[in-house]
């Protein structure tokens, strides 16, 4: 059935015309966006199966197992796509893992994939779903032997779908956009094609638009062929709202005889009473005046009160309505007008707060008919209750208005709701019949439901059922335990057993507590609290919990998180100086995203999937002792450094200190990239080892002995922390390496089990704003990765001071190649045989 306002013909002309061009574009579409997912996958399955065959090539069989030296350009191909994830999996040819992700999903070969030793290895791309993300993975076969042992080792690589989708958007996007246009060009042609066509049409509308509003008459201009039948259905219209029109004016007559009834016999009794002298007969003629009138009047108010009660409910602006007060008011009115029939108000205490949404003036009408009505029909036959109760079963208010009179015949229940309706039972008692009619037009315009039923034992019900509202605040005192529940929480977190063995630091919110926000990181306290504090000027309603913890627990812990589940502990952010760490929480599913503006104007190399941030720009230094070693005699590169070590080592004999990478992960991440980067790398650990070079965990410790004295050099160490000693006074010298340096970011993410991701997300903003950035550089001894900082503890500051290239150790799945099992068990294992002197 068409709309009531109707449709448009050249509309629905248009739709058909543009049907084949519609299906011919949609064909279009689904051809182009398959080849662009086509196209898609065949450039990237390219670098899947290259990073596959990097793996490949150091596939080799040692002491009777398989192993695998995973080479750093295999995830770093793979690191070019930057949103994707990437994992990886290789299998001895019994299916044992050697290494990678041992749930990564890998089909089985079909059979006689693999061919015999020489031949090429069998590759083969599959889809599929892993950790709940869509991956593409390359499958490929490799062939690796020794006399007793052999057999083909396969080696699985895969890749999240993030990039492959966006390139293939780009690629429909770009190859469907001049077929879009074309499309809307011809439509638009088409559109003006069709209203020219229909252009006869406009006469007739404008015929039909400029008719009188009570012309009725048929159109006497000859139509068009093809709507010559509509027009025949329209002047058929109009006879029947010329019909409507009559049987409306017939009922403003009938409503006006209502009322000239009364009026007409009000003048013939006047008439009658001019010529009578008779007393008695005078004073019967004033009866009938007085009751004539009385019905007038009635009538006249019931009839107005309806067109003003139909009213308001159109314009109806709900307030709160004290039901109990509107009752109680219906109630004194009637009692004083009510004569000898008894009327009795019960309020059901229950039922209090009595309040519902409405209009008080409206629901005060309706009571009343109702009352009125009781008390009319029912007269002193039995008391009349007037009840206020809560709904039974369900919540909600409940009216009722109880009497004892005739009642209303079930038949005639649905008749009286109607205007001028009245049943047998009025018979000879003055009404309008309009009374129900107004209660029922209030009832429904409050979304109540109102009914008519018998009353055990003789007479009528009426009953208004009110819907449930929404309750307010509880009584008592709760505000005043909600705000003391915050500190409650805070003194027993302050002073159980578990928050002191947890060393947690906490700020309270300098404004009163009504958010907090936990944050674990492999941070010093005195760099991170200036940033915590100016934090708090800004948000001076947030308490901070502080948990120092060292790389591997914080990242032990965040992996372990999702399992335990609704702990106390949940920590809102992560912060560490172990980038690739912090990177394969991200690679691995255990953070979420959050992008704003100052996210977005990062480096490349320090935001990966908008889930890790980089907010420092820290360089790895070389740190000596100003007062034992003179600066004329330290190394400004590295291989100064290995001929300083090379040609004293008695000098330098347990002088000389860096990280111990197998307990250290930024050690370990610094010692990798330096391996990639400096060809005499084992050289330089080598000369280490000779001059027993002595390990630590942490750069505090290191610089502790170099302060102390007790070593003359520290290779590698952290430059925020060297600097933050040297401003303090101790006699540490920082040398930036002039062949290259390392720089590292401290790295944010929000871990996915995260209470409070919203807030965790304000403090990386806030961490990576101007002021978080100028509070990073002069007050937090770290460096500002902001292009924007002109301080000396900046990135710009840093480039201004040294001619020494800067390599930012960039976010990317290529630092999970140094994390992979294998990998970091040969480089320990190497580092530390040049390292640790048998």
């Amino acid at each position: 059935m068409p709309k009531a306002e109707g449709f448009s013909l050249r509309r629905r002309l248009f739709i058909r015309l543009l049907g084949v061009l519609a299906i011919l574009t949609a064909g279009l579409f689904l051809f182009i966006s398959a080849y662009a997912q086509r196209a898609a996958d065949a450039a990237f399955d390219r670098l899947l199966m290259a990073s596959a065959l990097s793996i490949s090539d150091t596939v080799r069989v040692e002491d009777g197992r398989f192993s695998v030296d995973l080479p750093y350009s295999s995830l770093g191909i793979l690191a070019q796509a930057r949103r994707d994830r990437v994992f990886y999996r290789i299998t001895a040819p019994d299916g044992e893992l050697v290494t990678g992700y041992h749930d990564l999903p890998v089909a089985p070969a079909r059979t006689g994939v693999a061919g015999a030793a020489g031949s090429d290895p069998a590759t083969r791309f599959e889809n599929a779903s892993f950790r709940g993300m869509p991956v593409r993975i390359a499958v490929l076969k490799r062939f690796a032997a020794q006399p007793e042992l052999g057999g083909w080792v396969t080696i699985a690589v895969a890749q999240t779908r993030e990039e492959r989708g966006a390139l293939a958007r780009d690629i429909l996007a770009n190859a469907f956009l001049p077929i879009a246009f074309t499309v809307v060009a011809a439509g638009g042609l088409i559109w003006f094609g069709v209203r020219q066509a229909l252009a006869p049409l406009g006469s007739l509308e404008r015929m039909i638009r400029e008719r009188q509003p009570h012309d009725f008459s048929p159109i006497a201009m000859p139509p068009p062929q093809e709507v010559s039948q509509l027009v025949q259905a329209i002047n058929q219209l109009m006879a029947r709202l010329q019909s409507n029109l009559d049987t409306m004016q017939t009922f403003l007559a009938d409503a006006a005889h209502q009322i000239r009834t009364p009026l007409a016999s009000l003048r013939l009794q006047a008439e009658l009473a001019i010529d009578e002298d008779d007393p008695d007969a005078l004073h019967r003629i004033a009866q009938r005046v007085h009751r004539n009138a009385v019905e007038a009047s009635q009538l006249t108010s019931q009839l107005l009160n309806h067109a003003m009660v139909i009213h308001r409910s159109e314009a109806l602006k709900p307030e709160d309505v004290d039901l109990g007060a509107l009752l109680e008011q219906v109630f004194q009115r009637a009692r004083a007008v009510a004569g000898d029939t008894a009327i009795r108000l019960d309020i059901d205490r229950a039922a209090e707060p009595a309040t519902v949404p409405g209009d008080a003036i409206s629901l005060r009408e309706a009571l009343t008919n109702l009352l009125d009505n009781a008390v009319k029909y029912a007269g002193p036959s039995g008391p009349i209750d007037l009840t206020l109760t809560p709904r039974p079963d369900e919540r909600g208010l409940r009216v009722e208005i109880a009497d004892r009179g005739p009642g209303v015949p079930d038949d005639e229940k649905r008749r009286v709701l109607e205007r001028f309706g009245r049943g047998s039972s009025a018979a000879g008692v003055a009404g309008s019949g309009l009374g129900l009619a107004i209660v029922s037009s209030v009832v429904e315009a409050h979304g109540a439901a109102f009914a008519l039923l018998d009353r055990p034992g003789g007479g009528l019900v009426a009953r208004i059922d009110f819907p449930e509202v929404g309750g307010g605040p509880p009584a008592g005192g709760g505000g005043a335990a909600r705000a003391l529940l915050p500190l409650l929480v805070l003194c027993a977190l302050l002073w159980s057993p578990w928050a002191q063995a947890a060393q947690l630091l906490t700020y309270p919110a300098p404004g009163g507590e009504r958010e907090r926000l936990r944050i674990h990181s492999a941070t010093d306290r005195q760099a991170i609290e200036p940033l915590v504090l100016d934090f708090q000027q800004l948000r001076p309603d947030v308490t901070i919990e502080y948990k120092d913890m060292d790389t591997a627990d914080l990242y032990a812990e965040a992996v372990a998180a999702p399992a335990k589940g609704g702990a106390a502990e949940t920590p809102d952010l992560l912060i560490s100086s172990a980038s690739d760490l912090q990177v394969k929480l991200v690679n691995d599913g255990f953070t979420q995203p959050h992008r704003s503006a100052l996210t977005d104007a990062l480096p490349d190399w320090a935001n990966w999937r908008d889930e890790a941030f980089g907010f420092t720009f820290e360089p790895a230094v070389i740190a000596y002792n100003r007062d034992l070693l003179p600066d004329a005699e330290v190394p400004r590169t590295r291989p100064a450094l290995i001929r300083l070590l090379r040609d004293d080592p008695v000098r330098f004999g347990r002088r000389v200190a860096t990280y111990d990478t197998a307990t250290s992960g930024i050690g370990y991440l610094l010692a990798s990239h330096d391996a990639l980067l400096f060809g005499q790398y084992w050289q330089l650990v080598a000369v280490m080892g000779n001059a027993q070079a002595r390990l630590a965990c942490c750069s505090g410790d290191i610089l502790d002995m170099v302060e102390r004295g007790e070593v003359l050099i520290a290779y590698n160490v952290l430059g925020s922390y060297a600097r933050a000693r040297a401003a303090a006074g101790a006699p540490i010298g920082i040398v930036v390496p002039e062949d290259y340096t390392l720089v590292i970011s401290r790295v944010a993410v929000i871990p996915r089990t995260a209470p409070r991701p919203q807030l965790a997300g304000a403090f990386i903003d806030y961490l990576l704003s101007p002021r978080g950035q100028e509070v990073v550089a002069d007050r937090s001894a770290l460096y500002a990765i902001s292009s924007g900082i002109k301080r000396e503890a900046s990135a710009s500051g840093l480039r201004s001071s040294t001619a020494a290239p800067l390599h930012p150790i960039a976010l990317s799945p290529a630092l999970l190649v140094f994390l992979d099992r294998l990998k970091r068990e040969r480089f320990l294992q190497q580092w530390q045989s040049a390292i640790l002197l048998p």
